[in-house]
């Protein structure tokens, strides 16, 4: 979807929530960045509070829920504080959130964010930045990949909840067969040992030993170009780089895993269907996802309990310092919240040890905060897959990236790329420098 129609959309859609919510319909006038307030510091206890003080959360329905079991919390150790939880689905959120905050009219005071439509909200002035995040959080309790992953050019923007990164989930029964033929004994970790057994599967099957998702930005370029040693953006922050040598290498790795070794097929869930028909009957043997997926898989299978397995991405280098790049949700503040100071101190109670079990209970999402990992929930064994699933991603999370934040437009035009590259229209290299010479200015 191109930028320009998702706006279009998610104003009409705006319109109607806000004005049915709060009687006002959004303006479409953009916020003056000079003028953002500063999130100062907030008085501790009661005196950071006042009679009838009403603070507002937005949340996509898997974070509502983690967040209507904290809110009462906040509101005994803030008396007179009413925590409003305001819900919704996931993809008219993510049209909402843009063109409301945008408009600066009808904000919430915190807003769930998710890495694939940030960068363009930070960038354009709408969420504010975190100035104390560094000196009243301790950054170290945070995975790296995490915390950096809502930092814009040495600023913070975002407190993160979850790790959100893409393992193989492989049907362990076939996996194992065509490895044991091979003398491997533990699954590949290396570009080419997975190619491998990749057609060792499909010899053995008939059937794509995995799915790729055709065009898709998120899954590229979190399990293809980042642990390969590519980015999207240059360290200063001022020049796309995702043309250049490595992100080509990751590309036509991409189109080759389909195109000549014939032992993935690229998947479009519009023409192709739900991947998990493929999945469940027997028609692929792998598929690349996060770890939510787990329950996805457990609940539209269930008959196939035993027979999946997970393992970190394989494609890159051997000793490569980084096995995929993470996304996952944040809290941030919006530059026109009415409540800035209570919002930060809504954010930093909800970063505490208990509260983020509660998120991984509730969400099933890895919390970015490791000091929350000593909860006995993450070393339960999931009984579908026979391991404790919430270890294994908190483990694998300390080898990710964080993803860098472009705008929905480069993701669109990525997700082009890919397509042209792998379908012949262009060679990567062509298919990534048209994306890249197409890509708004970054600012």
């Amino acid at each position: 979807m191109k930028i320009k129609f998702l706006l279009l959309t998610a104003l009409v859609l705006v319109s109607m929530i806000v004005a049915a919510g709060c009687g006002t319909a959004p303006a479409t006038t953009q916020p003056s960045v000079t003028e953002a307030p500063a999130v100062t510091q907030a008085p501790s206890g009661t005196e950071a509070t006042g009679a009838n003080r009403t603070l507002t959360v937005w949340g996509f329905v898997w974070t509502a829920d983690w967040l209507d079991k904290i809110a009462p919390g906040f509101e005994a150790q803030h008396p007179g504080v009413h925590v409003d939880v305001q819900r919704f689905e996931y993809d008219p959120y993510q049209e909402m959130v843009l063109t409301t905050l945008a408009s600066g009219q009808g904000v919430p005071d915190v807003v769930t964010l998710d890495p694939m439509w940030a960068g363009d909200l930070i960038r354009g002035g709408t969420v504010l930045p975190l100035d104390k995040a560094t000196t009243e959080l301790n950054v170290d309790d945070f995975v790296p990949a995490g915390w950096n992953l809502y930092a814009w050019q040495g600023v913070q923007y975002g407190i993160p909840l979850d790790l959100d990164f893409q393992l193989v989930f492989y049907r362990k029964d076939v996996y194992d067969k065509a490895m044991t033929t091979l003398g491997m004994t533990e699954f590949p970790t290396t570009i080419d040992d997975f190619r491998t057994l990749a057609t060792e599967v499909t010899k053995e099957t008939g059937k794509p030993a995995l799915l790729l998702s055709q065009g898709d930005y998120y899954s590229w370029y979190q399990s293809f170009l980042a642990p390969m040693g590519g980015n999207l953006i240059n360290d200063e922050g001022t020049e796309y780089v995702f043309n250049n040598e490595k992100a080509v290498e990751a590309l036509q790795l991409y189109s080759d895993l389909a195109n000549v070794d014939k032992t993935a097929k690229l998947w479009s869930s519009d023409v192709d269907g739900d991947p998990m028909v493929a999945l469940k009957g027997g028609d692929a043997m792998a598929i690349l996802n996060g770890s939510w997926f787990a329950t996805e898989i457990a609940s539209g299978a269930p008959e196939m309990k035993g027979q999946w397995a997970i393992a970190p991405v394989p494609f890159g280098a051997e000793g490569r310092p980084n096995d995929a790049a993470t996304g996952g949700a944040c809290l941030s503040i919006p530059t026109k919240a009415k409540e800035p100071e209570l919002a930060w101190e809504f954010i930093k109670y909800s970063m505490t040890p208990e509260n983020q079990a509660d998120y991984f209970r509730i969400v099933a999402g890895v919390p970015s905060l490791k000091t929350s990992w000593t909860d006995p929930a993450l070393d339960e064994v999931n009984d579908y897959f026979g391991v404790p699933i919430g270890r294994s991603v908190a483990d694998w999370s300390l080898r990710a990236a964080p993803m860098q934040l472009p705008s929905l437009e480069v993701a669109d035009l990525i997700g082009e790329a890919i397509t042209k590259a792998t379908t012949g229209e262009s060679t990567a290299q062509e298919a990534l420098d048209e994306a890249v010479n197409s890509a708004p200015p970054l600012e």
